[in-house]
């Protein structure tokens, strides 16, 4: 965070500020969204909190403090205080605001109620589960920065709500602001980090007189005809808004409820229309009132209509259309459907429109047709919104086939397997029984269902096999060919995935969707069986294919997940620590993938800190089979970095959760096992990697066989050598020139090739295997007395473990260094003498060698230029 520059935008009132576009107030800060920070109306000021206002800016800017707690009677200025504190900071900051109130206290999690919902998260979560939910939206929405949570009427939140909170900003992964009337409880919970030094306590009692004078004078009053400043104080008790009830005869509102208020009663119908259902064509909205109304009302900042052919309307700040929404009674909201219903045509609606106008119908009992319940649901699912989707064809009460399917769709994209499979198993049997009577598009989305609730590793437990063969449009074929071959993939068969995948993306009268997908898993089963650099080129297109019409959320959750394997086997990490960040479902996804990348290129101890954070636990939720991974690799990164591991084993109901098995996974997850073993038992590690590599080359997995048989090959297993020797031409790509390297080096035992071995693994990112052969390449020139080769070797060995050593703890390269020794530093980066230095830092020449010489020892340099090269690459890093 930032302060602002030498003029600062003016201080904000002690209330919402009318004049503010956005506002603060009411209809405003009960957000639950992200937003960029409006500046504070500059004809307002805030009035006897300077010294408050500065420790609140400071607790936020700085590093020292993790938020603020503010406690002060009702209407003293708190939110007042927040505003103006916020106008201070960097306008960039992520701020989610929430706010207090009677219903949101009476529910679990209720604070979170509007964040969950569009996530499509009930709030029935339990504390562990809640804690890695809320904590992932919040850093998904600071998309890498820092988020600021700010929390009003605190002493109307739930204890849960709460907890949370406090948890979230005690691990660091939020800044908070809380404002409220009292420190007991619930709020203790915050008190709590006040006393542990982490938050700032600011109590607020009031403006005094002198305060008051300057707030009546700068409004243009000084004294008003009946009363004293003094009497108006003394009356007011210092609190700002009553001074200024006193003043006004009512208390202001934000700019958004001004401009509500003060809308005719047709305006409010639309506003409130428009908030009730979501979205409405502007064709459609025409035939309720004028195009004039609209364009008004839109010029007023309230709603908002996109641009294009079929145009839809909208609330221009959807928390806004929250409150609006919440705020219509039944009766009325009743009145304004039977209204909206006598003028629309709904066979117009569609998409959005008609997603929102069917939760709205059917939850006043007016239930749509069947087909339209299920073009709704079927909206839903493409956008994500399973559970909202699951609702409405639940609440709607039909059933049958096409809609029962759409359901499954909802309970599978939501997470929860075994409600779709009791759906889905009455209309396979269904299905199988009169297999002529269905269409044939329901019948390939149907068999594409089952094979995505169906054991992998269980082919022959499939039950619409036969439906590919009465198929006969390439949209159907494609549909289902490509969930085939995500099927074969999942269940480790890679050259039957290739072929499948191969065959839609490749018939261009296939959907796009389709394509897309098959694209994706094409690059993946290439890359699998060695062929790296056709692998990421079709990875690549997948991911150009995104910007055409078309792809919905089951294309993402299938394909952005394949772009992180293929670049993660590949070793392409650039490219795989953003792959996932498309994947806007689960954070934790995000977190987890990035540390595995950590534990791959060398940095453990910071793989280990991540993954000790996160809950690996197994999540329905994940669209990726990564718990157990991520489990064994936390396994491994303790070995590596000597700390005891608080690994339990998980059970996995292998009846609930087997359709999310990945045989990719597993196989990683068995190579982090065995990786751990090998750092204390290498010689029953050995063969056990080596039988792996053959595992993983019979599903014709020729790539992950030769890093299984690299691991073996290090422990010196011959077997394993020459199958690596053997397989290491079949894959290309740097992985495949790091591999050929390799392999020469272990099998002549060649000094020469040792040290281009080396170099290679340096150059892939392989820190690790990098030290070892550089390593034992010095041992081997020491001893021949090679004095080159010595040089060259012992130059990648101190790369290697400068790497290591200086991402062990997590920390960068200076700030590994003392004072003193960057001192020393410095000057011999300017090139002067060891007695220069001295003379500067009045040291003995003597005494600044001996620092140089562990200096050279920790950085694992040889001389003053090695230390120069490396601190230059350190600047320019």
């Amino acid at each position: 965070m930032s302060l602002s520059g030498p003029n600062p935008v003016p201080l904000g009132s002690a209330f919402p500020a009318a004049e503010d576009p956005q506002g603060y107030g009411k209809l405003s800060d009960v957000s639950g969204r992200t937003t960029h920070i409006p500046p504070v109306a500059p004809s307002r000021r805030l009035f006897g909190y300077e010294s408050e206002l500065s420790t609140v800016v400071d607790a936020l800017s700085g590093q020292k403090h993790l938020g603020a707690l503010i406690i002060g009677a009702a209407g003293v200025g708190k939110t007042a205080l927040v505003n103006t504190a916020l106008s201070r900071l960097d306008p960039d900051l992520s701020v989610t605001r929430l706010r207090g109130s009677e219903n949101a206290r009476a529910r679990n999690l209720g604070i979170f109620e509007i964040l969950l919902s569009r996530e499509g998260i009930d709030t029935d979560l339990p504390p562990g589960r809640a804690l890695s939910v809320i904590g992932d939206l919040f850093e998904r929405r600071a998309a890498g920065g820092r988020s600021l949570v700010v929390v009003d009427n605190a002493d109307l939140v739930d204890d849960h709500s709460l907890a949370v909170l406090a948890q979230l900003t005690d691990a660091r992964r939020i800044t908070l602001v809380i404002a409220a009337e009292s420190a007991r409880p619930p709020v203790d919970l915050i008190a709590g980090l006040w006393l542990a030094g982490n938050v700032v306590r600011i109590d607020l009692d009031g403006i005094d007189e002198a305060d008051a004078v300057a707030m009546i004078t700068s409004i243009g009053l000084m004294e008003t005809e009946t009363r004293s400043v003094s009497e108006l104080t003394a009356l007011a008790h210092g609190n700002p808004r009553l001074l200024e009830r006193l003043l006004f005869g009512r208390s202001r509102t934000s700019g958004v409820e001004t401009a509500i208020a003060r809308v005719d009663q047709s305006s409010r119908e639309v506003i409130e229309t428009v908030s009730l259902i979501e979205a409405v064509p502007y064709d459609v909205l025409v035939g309720l009132t004028s195009p004039q109304t609209i364009d008004a009302l839109a010029e007023d900042g309230l709603l908002s209509i996109s641009k294009g052919r079929g145009g839809e309307v909208s609330m221009h700040e959807p928390v806004t259309a929250e409150n609006v929404r919440a705020a219509v009674p039944p009766s009325r909201s009743l009145e304004l459907l039977t209204r909206f219903d006598s003028v629309v045509d709904r066979s117009a609606l569609h998409g959005r429109a008609l997603f929102g106008c069917a939760a709205w119908s059917i939850s006043l009992g007016r239930v749509p047709p069947p087909e339209q319940v299920r073009e709704a649901a079927g909206w839903g699912n493409a956008q994500g919104r399973y559970l909202e989707a699951a609702e409405i064809v639940r609440t709607s009460g039909y059933r049958g086939s096409e809609i029962d399917l759409e359901l499954a769709r909802c309970e599978w994209g939501a997470g929860r397997l075994r409600q779709a499979r009791e759906i889905m198993d009455p209309l396979v049997s269904e299905a199988c029984l009169n297999p002529d009577a269905s269409k044939h598009e329901y019948l390939s989305r149907l068999a594409s269902m089952e094979l995505r609730l169906v054991d992998p590793r269980r082919p022959e437990d499939l039950r619409l096999d036969w439906v590919r063969d009465t198929l006969s449009l390439p949209i159907d074929i494609g549909r289902l060919d490509a969930t085939r071959a995500r099927f074969e993939l999942k269940g480790g068969r890679i050259a039957a995935a290739c072929a499948l995948a191969e065959s839609v993306y490749l018939n261009h009268a296939c959907s796009v969707r389709h394509r897309l997908r098959a694209c994706a898993f094409l690059g993946v089963a290439e890359v699998m069986a060695g062929h790296i650099e056709l692998g990421l080129s079709y990875i690549a297109q997948a991911r150009l294919m995104f910007g055409l019409p078309g792809p919905e959320s089951f294309e993402r959750e299938d394909a952005v997940p394949q772009f992180f394997v293929a670049n993660f086997i590949a070793g392409n990490w650039a490219e795989a620590r953003t792959a996932m960040d498309e994947l806007t479902s689960s954070r934790r996804l995000t977190r987890l993938t990035n540390a595995l990348i950590d534990l791959r290129t060398g940095n453990a101890a910071k793989a280990h800190r991540i993954f000790s954070e996160l809950n690996l636990g197994a999540d329905p939720c994940d669209i990726v089979d990564i718990a157990g991974m991520a489990r064994s690799a936390l396994s491994f990164s303790a070995v590596l970095t000597h700390q005891r591991s608080e690994v339990v084993p998980i059970a996995v109901d292998e009846g609930s959760d087997a359709s999310r098995h990945s045989w990719w996974a597993s196989f990683e997850a068995r190579l982090f096992d065995l990786q751990a073993l090998a750092q204390t038992s290498p010689g029953p590690a050995g063969p056990q990697l080596y039988e792996l590599g053959a595992w993983a080359d019979e599903h014709g997995a020729h790539t992950l066989a030769c890093l299984a048989w690299l691991e073996a090959g290090r422990l010196g297993h011959e077997q394993a050598i020459g199958c690596l020797a053997a397989s290491a031409g079949r894959v290309d790509g740097a992985l495949g020139r790091l591999l050929r390297a390799v392999s020469h080096a272990f099998s002549t035992g060649d000094l020469q090739a040792l040290i281009t071995a080396a170099r290679e693994a340096l150059l892939f990112g392989a820190v690790v295997l990098c030290a070892q052969l550089s390593g034992e390449a010095r041992q081997r020139a020491v001893a021949e007395g090679d004095a080159a080769a010595t040089k060259e070797a012992r130059i990648l060995l101190g790369r290697s473990r400068r790497e290591l050593d200086f991402g062990s703890d997590g920390k960068l390269f200076h700030e590994n260094l003392t004072e003193l020794e960057e001192a020393i530093i410095t000057g011999v980066v300017d090139g002067r003498t060891s007695a220069g230095i001295g003379v500067e830092l009045h040291l003995s020449a003597r005494t600044v060698e001996w620092h140089l010489g562990r200096l050279y020892r920790r950085v694992h340099v040889a001389n003053r230029q090695e230390l120069r090269e490396v601190v230059t690459e350190w600047l320019r890093n």
